[in-house]
């Protein structure tokens, strides 16, 4: 017999409080920090004797062992940085510095493919994003109009990349809102539903124009060009899909004539094609020949220590030891704006093959998991997310920054809680069953 704490920690009331908690983080996190904090750890103690009482399954979750073998890559970093530059190490090892990648665990543990949880999620994200914006703009309308009229904007936040970012994932979460809508859903609750994710999708999409984030620009464009085929099914006749990418040709087409699209693409064309030409003597300061610049003294550390990297502090230091920048551009700028390049100088391929684990495996088991349930909308859901996070860290650093790794636990999140969709242990249901039957008896 299971005892009476074991039986709470493992009941649907439980659940609830844990998931309430949950939805408080997402919604809080970000612009009520304090807040979002203790609640999430209030659901970690929760999550904590959870996994006590529920260990034997867990313990073989490939994420939950992960996380473990993280609390090794950054030592082994650092010792290696000890080895091959001691005078640039750093004193001591931060054992817990990738911890932050598995908060999107927690999410999935008590989201558990639900529905209506993944609905609290995705619209406690999109109200989450409008409150830090409102939050942080000293004028907030006043901002959009001048964005609209070309000005490029970033409603005070770190930079125009990450309001950009902010409202990417935004339309993406609005976008699927309404696919969280079941059977049961009342009619009433369904329109209300619909017609916020409508209004918050075009309000996101309207700031990814005017904050003119290129890297935003293109993930979107990417995502939308593999919707179709990642919906398609042999169900539907393939018209559909013919009809589908001739909808997009006339989106893309109508976008190409705005003077802000227009603009912001021509924008450092030169440079772009110098870099296409490998003409990397003619790269300009600018934002992307800068990041080239980056990028290509990178390469040299990444060699140096190919396997283990030259610990947590390299990417800044890849910048303030060089030669080939300025003195005003080595104390500016403190990191690579790429996370996949930082996470080589940082740790190597070795660490390089942990982080990408985590990255690409929920995605891969939302594909391969033999599931009814999880449809195409969510198969697609995940592909997308995935495209989004991929490029945009291709030319910022969002891996190694908390609002990069908020956004990320929020989709991951999602997209690996349909593992957790049968969390109830099989001898409680049985025991629940048999205390039934005494009590009919």
């Amino acid at each position: 017999m299971t005892s009476r704490l074991e039986r709470n920690i493992n009941s649907k009331t439980f659940s609830i409080i844990m998931f309430t908690c949950i939805v408080g983080f997402v919604l809080f996190k970000r612009f009520h920090r304090d807040l979002g904090d203790v609640l999430f750890f209030v659901a970690f103690l929760g999550t904590a004797f959870s996994i006590y009482f529920n260990f034997k399954s867990i313990k073989k979750d490939p994420i939950f062992i992960a996380f473990f073998v993280s609390l090794i890559i950054p030592v082994l970093s650092w010792l290696n940085s000890i080895v091959f530059i001691p005078e640039l190490a750093k004193d001591t090892p931060d054992p817990f510095l990738l911890y932050k990648f598995f908060v999107f665990w927690f999410i999935a543990y008590w989201t558990k493919g639900d529905k209506t949880r993944i609905a609290c999620i995705l619209f406690a994200f999109c109200v989450s994003v409008i409150g830090i914006f409102t939050s942080h703009a000293h004028d907030l309308i006043g901002e959009i109009i001048q964005g609209i009229k070309g000005a490029r904007i970033d409603l005070d936040l770190v930079n125009a990349q990450y309001t950009s970012l902010f409202s990417g994932f935004g339309l993406l979460a609005a976008i699927f809102l309404p696919f969280t809508n079941t059977p049961e859903t009342k009619s009433v609750t369904r329109y209300l539903k619909n017609g916020a994710a409508i209004a918050m999708a075009a309000f996101f999409f309207l700031i990814v124009i005017i904050s003119q984030s290129r890297q935003v620009w293109v993930s979107i464009f990417l995502c939308l060009l593999v919707a179709p085929i990642a919906l398609w099914s042999p169900k539907l006749p393939k018209r559909w899909l013919v009809a589908s990418y001739a909808v997009l040709f006339m989106f893309f087409a109508a976008l190409s004539t705005s003077s802000i699209v227009t603009k912001r693409l021509q924008a450092e064309s030169s440079t772009i094609e110098h870099v296409i030409n490998l003409d990397v003597s003619a790269i300009s300061e600018n934002s992307v020949g800068l990041r080239v610049e980056f990028w290509i003294e990178a390469w040299d550390w990444i060699k140096a220590r190919p396997l283990l990297g030259s610990g947590d502090d390299a990417r800044r230091l890849v910048i303030s030891e060089s030669d080939r920048f300025s003195p005003q551009i080595r104390s500016e700028f403190t990191h690579l704006h790429n996370s996949h390049v930082e996470t080589f100088v940082h740790f190597g391929v070795v660490g390089a093959l942990l982080i990408y684990f985590v990255i690409l495996y929920p995605v891969v088991r939302v594909y391969t998991q033999n599931a009814e349930s999880i449809s195409n909308v969510w198969k697609t859901f995940a592909l997308m997310a995935l495209i989004l996070w991929m490029v945009v860290n291709c030319f910022e650093s969002f891996f190694y920054a908390a609002d990069g790794i908020y956004i990320f636990a929020v989709f991951f999140g999602v997209i690996y809680s349909f593992k957790f969709m049968e969390t109830e242990p099989r001898h409680l249901q049985k025991e629940e069953r048999d205390v039934t039957t005494e009590k009919i008896a």
